[in-house]
């Protein structure tokens, strides 16, 4: 007698249906990408907070919220006094700040990470659209990150301005159907009938409106678009051989309005036309000049070495590409290769121009380089045939790994917090700010101008520091007397006497010169000192 009660039927093999659409079926390119990404951001969640300038914009952030009013002076530096205060990083300052009241530093951190990540696969999309190869468009960003290499891991309301830049490169791709080389010839091809995406009207006023509001880069956007408008109008102005056939041309029009609008967009701040003025003559301001990403470009520093390495790459693309090259490319090299000449933080933006303008080439040359990865690179990032669902898995994996292993994760899998050590930069004074919170100083405390910030936050309620990172707001009076002591030049007693300077932090690596000094006078004793710094009090 048979045991068996199922029907006949059921011993037979059932064919399995895949739960997810074949859209969900990454090819192994992709996963090499969220891969490439995954690893950057598990780096970019453990870069520390620095311990400069970030503080004071979370001051302003905080003092923004707890007065519901921008500040007119500066609330932290006494001796700016008088000098009026434009905000232009305002909006990334309450940011910054409900943040650290919400997730405390490393939520800070988290915030970082995620934008400047982000910031960074726009560029790459861009950069794959450009070059038409996966390979080549991650090569085009780690490129972008050596090339800007000094700037990437700065934490300030500049990765904001850098994420509007960001997208402001994608807005680019559809404003100027012919900026993708991905066909033969699209650089040459008329134009005239192609219509422009109407949200691109309603998405870049708003870009441009909230990068006002929340760095002064807007300007860099500024710049850029109009490059590409004059970079149209000189290129049909060649084609046709007539100074007015650009009033003819619809995408040269376009280009013209669109940076009139977004122009007027930067006008929604709380300053108005005053916004714009400041920030056309901000670098003008003579006490810059004494700070180190201020400096003029150098060709042995870091950013030199940068800007070297780009200008090599771009004459052997150039070389062998047979890409043709738009006025607007030229422009752009050529106005941010001057712009950054007197200031090397300006690297941070040619860095991205740079590669937006060699991406097409470095992609044609890939493809001669290599015919049979040409109908590959064309195609779209889609896996053709019978969907493969195990690199799908292994990125799902890594992702999780990612998570698990970023402080991301810790409110939600808990675990061991990062210590202090290991959440702000080694340069951050924490004995010396306790050391200040068990004794409070009186009246005003002279301090490196790097950790003004910090100390004026995390030090003592109420502590007067002399200067801070917004060293543009103090007169260039203070900022040379500040020069005088933190230098231990001649006559600092003095200075520090006409100030009524009571206590005296210094920086021994930074400021050796004036550790010298402190140990030689009788007029000021040392009551605290280690491996960083030292505290020194006036003797009475």
């Amino acid at each position: 007698m048979s045991l068996v009660t199922e029907p006949a039927s059921a011993s037979r093999p059932e064919l399995l249906q895949p739960v997810l659409s074949e859209r969900w079926a990454l090819s192994w390119r992709q996963l090499a990408v969220c891969g490439w990404f995954l690893a950057f951001f598990m780096y970019l969640s453990y870069i520390p907070l620095f311990h400069s300038d970030i503080w004071g914009h979370v001051h302003y952030g905080q003092w923004i919220l707890d007065h519901r009013a921008l500040p007119v002076e500066d609330p932290v530096m006494p001796l700016a006094a008088g000098m009026r205060v434009i905000d232009n990083a305002w909006l990334a300052q309450v940011l910054f700040a409900a943040v650290e009241r919400w997730a405390g530093p490393v939520g800070m951190s988290v915030v970082f990470a995620l934008t400047v990540l982000t910031a960074h696969a726009l560029y790459t999309r861009v950069f794959y659209r450009l070059s038409g190869g996966v390979w080549v468009a991650l090569a085009a960003m780690s490129l972008n990150l050596v090339i800007g290499f000094s700037r990437h891991a700065i934490i300030r309301p500049e990765i904001f301005g850098g994420l509007a830049f960001a997208l402001l490169m994608t807005i680019l791709l559809h404003v100027e159907p012919w900026r993708s080389r991905l066909a033969p010839g699209s650089g040459d091809r008329d134009l005239s009938g192609d219509a422009m995406p109407r949200w691109i009207w309603l998405a870049t006023p708003l870009l441009f409106a909230a990068w006002a509001n929340l760095h002064g880069s807007f300007a860099v956007g500024l710049v850029a678009l109009a490059c590409h408008a004059l970079g149209r109008g000189i290129d049909v102005a060649l084609r046709q051989r007539s100074l007015l056939a650009p009033l003819q041309d619809r995408w040269f029009r376009r280009l013209v309005v669109l940076t009139e609008v977004a122009t007027f967009a930067t006008l929604i701040n709380p300053y108005g036309l005053d916004l714009l003025l400041y920030t056309a003559k901000f670098g003008s301001n003579p006490n810059l000049r004494d700070v180190l990403e201020w400096y003029p470009l150098r060709l042995m520093d870091l950013e030199g070495i940068g800007f070297g390495l780009s200008i090599i790459v771009l004459l052997a693309a150039l070389r062998h590409s047979r890409v043709r090259m738009t006025a607007a490319d030229v422009l752009l090299l050529l106005v941010f290769a001057v712009a950054m000449a007197p200031t090397v933080r300006m690297i941070g933006w040619y860095a991205p121009v740079f590669t937006l303008v060699v991406a097409p080439h470095l992609g044609d040359v890939w493809r001669r380089m290599f015919p049979a990865s040409r109908a590959a690179s064309s195609e779209p990032m889609a896996v053709a045939g019978k969907p493969n669902f195990a690199p799908t898995l292994i990125a799902g994996l890594l992702v999780w790994v990612a998570f698990a292993l970023t402080p991301l994760s810790q409110p939600i899998l808990g675990g061991k917090p990062r210590t202090k050590e290991q959440v702000y930069s080694k340069q951050t004074p924490h004995s010396i700010t306790q050391f200040l919170k068990e004794q409070p100083p009186e009246g005003l405390v002279f301090t490196p101008q790097w950790w003004g910030d910090w100390l004026a936050l995390n030090g003592p309620q109420g502590m007067d520091v002399f200067m801070t990172t917004n060293l543009h707001l103090a007169p260039n009076r203070v900022w040379r007397d500040y020069l005088q002591v933190a230098r231990g030049q001649a006559g600092w007693e003095q200075t520090l006497d006409r100030y009524h300077v009571n206590t005296l932090v210094v920086h021994k690596d930074l400021q050796a010169p004036m550790v010298r000094q402190l140990r030689r006078t009788a007029q000021w004793k040392v009551v605290y000192e280690d491996q960083l710094g030292i505290v020194a009090q006036r003797v009475n």
